[in-house]
């Protein structure tokens, strides 16, 4: 069998696509902490990296890896602390959970995704149709009386300063 240039373009062509539509988008991303122990694991882990990095002197600073991992403790100790916390438990609306399914879907796109705006997008209907913690209602106020100038008897008046 003669192979030639055109065929080894066609069959990397072939094999690069495979391998691309073969792997996920972000599968090296880690999980996150879906308990306050694994969360608080997670921020100790990040101070201590943080204390790595410091050592290292200003390379440590210059590529960001300090202020990376300070931001990771800060994160996973906010999130351990949101965890530990009894909260008010509600569901998620249809919509809510249907745009939050769009958005992972969006984010196993990868790159593409995130640079069209279709994961913020997504984000942001889900953060609209969450239902928010009921409430006590704020007692009403008492009738306030009608301001002075829309007691006067001429219709045009009342009609233009008073209507609400």
């Amino acid at each position: 069998m003669k192979i030639n240039g055109k065929s080894i373009t066609r069959l990397t062509v072939w094999a690069l696509g495979a391998l691309l539509i073969g792997v996920p988008g972000r599968a090296a991303l880690a999980a996150e902490p879906a308990t306050a122990g694994e969360a608080e694991a997670a921020a100790q882990h990040s101070r201590e990296l943080a204390v790595q990095y410091r050592q290292l002197g200003g390379v440590g600073y210059k590529t960001g890896l300090v202020q990376r991992a300070d931001a990771d403790a800060a994160r996973f100790g906010a999130l351990a602390e949101q965890l530990r916390a009894p909260g008010i438990a509600t569901a998620r609306s249809p919509e809510a959970e249907r745009y939050a399914q769009l958005a992972d879907q969006y984010r196993k796109l990868g790159g593409v995704a995130y640079k069209t705006g279709m994961v913020q997008w997504a984000e942001a209907q889900q953060r609209r149709y969450e239902l928010r913690p009921v409430t006590a209602p704020a007692a009403q106020p008492a009738e306030r009386a009608p301001a002075p100038w829309c007691l006067t008897t001429k219709p045009a008046v009342r009609f233009l300063a008073c209507s609400n």
